[in-house]
């Protein structure tokens, strides 16, 4: 389904629905930098500045923390002035800042400028989902234009540490010209995207209509789950395999890795998964797999186990993550979207800030095997706010499919009308007005 919402500005051509997703996907891809692009670096960070272990988390947590914020920010800003100034905006300071970074910064220059950098990281996250369900919005059209995002920023994610590994030969801060790769990127989505203004939302403001979306509260739980089971698994999974199964680091090294390749060749086919069920059965049928895969983890005597656990969650990960994407983008009320992807990319970095640390409280009173068992807990008990959520997903595209028959009944009429008043016009008598005058 292609939507287009409020009026084209600036008398330009508009810029076609695959030239919009690649730079949603791109821009996704270079601000993972701030993540991939910088893991590499943080050993020499740490020794640049003298810094304690406890000390090197700031160089992630000043970036991330914002993050919680600035998504919901960023989308109600771009629901009053239009999504291009605030995501090219956001890419334009992202860049500037790595910018800043070149030139042998303090550590407190170093930490508020990942901070404003985590901010627009955010942003432009949450606001690039927004983008391509502007102009495709539901369907396999969208499960594939959102996969693209995802191994998009994928191959992102193994690309920047690799880059960045190389560029510290040069110098500690060298791996923050990876982040300079925004401004050019800016500027693209400023050429590319469409200069719209949002219409005005009537009725309270556009959070108040995020708010009275059906089962929104349902939506946001699936979407804050998806990244608490992959923040906790991700974190906790190599303690249980390494020091509690016995598994080598350099196999925990290449388990992950495939974990993550499997994860993105189902982001691929998930296109094919969505002409068979909807998105919300989707993600219902990912919940099961989550928690067969806590399970075996939880109950995993040999590693070869725990391994089949973690390999079953890469599985469901690249269908989850384009399903939700999906949904918000179905459910998300026209006038409003923005504002609602935006509250759901708060939620999402909420659950991965807060997801090691709730495993980390339940390690306090089991043992890690047996915290696994709370996560499979979660998700049996969330299987309940899928069925509002397919309730709803099921009348959205219902009232879409009906909108699209009357907008398409309508043109068709004005067609007829002016092919008749065409015939009209060719069968006057020549003369006839002359005559009558």
């Amino acid at each position: 389904m292609t939507e287009h919402r409020g009026s084209e500005s600036g008398g330009r051509s508009p810029s076609s629905p695959g030239r919009i997703v690649a730079v949603a996907c791109l821009s996704a891809a270079v601000v993972t930098a701030g993540i991939q692009g910088v893991a590499p670096a943080i050993p020499a960070i740490q020794q640049e500045f003298d810094l304690a272990p406890a000390q090197v988390a700031l160089i992630t947590s000043v970036y991330l923390f914002p993050s919680m914020f600035s998504a919901l920010a960023g989308g109600a800003l771009a629901d009053r002035i239009g999504i291009r100034p605030v995501f090219a905006g956001a890419l334009a300071l992202y860049g500037l800042g790595a910018v800043v970074l070149l030139f042998d910064p303090s550590l407190a220059v170093l930490l508020g400028v990942r901070f404003v950098q985590g901010a627009a990281f955010g942003a432009v996250l949450s606001m690039s989902v927004g983008i391509i369900g502007n102009v495709a919005a539901s369907g396999p059209a969208a499960a594939r234009a959102q996969s693209r995002r995802i191994i998009a920023m994928s191959a992102a994610e193994g690309v920047f540490p690799v880059a960045a590994g190389a560029l510290l030969a040069v110098s500690w801060f060298a791996p923050f010209a990876l982040q300079v790769l925004a401004l050019p990127m800016a500027a693209f989505c400023w050429a590319v995207l469409p200069s719209v203004r949002p219409p005005r939302t009537k009725g309270g403001g556009a959070m108040r209509t995020v708010l009275g979306t059906p089962a929104f509260a349902g939506v946001q739980l699936l979407g804050a789950l998806r990244f608490v089971f992959k923040f906790a698994i991700f974190t906790y999974f190599p303690l249980l395999a390494v020091d509690h199964l016995g598994l080598s680091t350099t196999v925990l090294g290449v388990v992950l890795g495939v974990a993550s390749v499997i994860s993105v060749v189902t982001a691929y086919v998930s296109e094919r998964l969505a002409h068979r069920w909807s998105s919300a059965q989707l993600i219902g049928g990912c919940l099961l797999a989550l928690v067969a895969s806590c399970f075996a983890m939880a109950f995993a005597t040999a590693p070869v186990v725990a391994v089949i656990g973690l390999l079953v969650y890469g599985i469901q990960d690249g269908v989850y993550g384009v399903a939700h994407n999906v949904l918000v983008t179905e459910l998300a009320p026209p006038g409003a979207r923005a504002t609602y992807v935006g509250v759901t990319g708060t939620v999402r970095n909420i659950g991965k800030f807060t997801a090691p640390l709730l495993f980390g409280a339940a390690t306090l009173v089991l043992t890690v095997a047996h915290s696994f068992l709370v996560l499979a807990a979660i998700g049996l008990t969330s299987m309940a706010a899928t069925r509002p959520v397919i309730r709803a997903e099921r009348e959205a595209l219902k009232a879409a499919k009906a909108a699209e028959a009357a907008e398409a009944a309508e043109a068709q009429n004005e067609a007829d009308t002016i092919a008749g008043s065409g015939t009209t016009i060719t069968t006057e008598p020549p003369g006839a007005r002359r005559r009558d005058g």
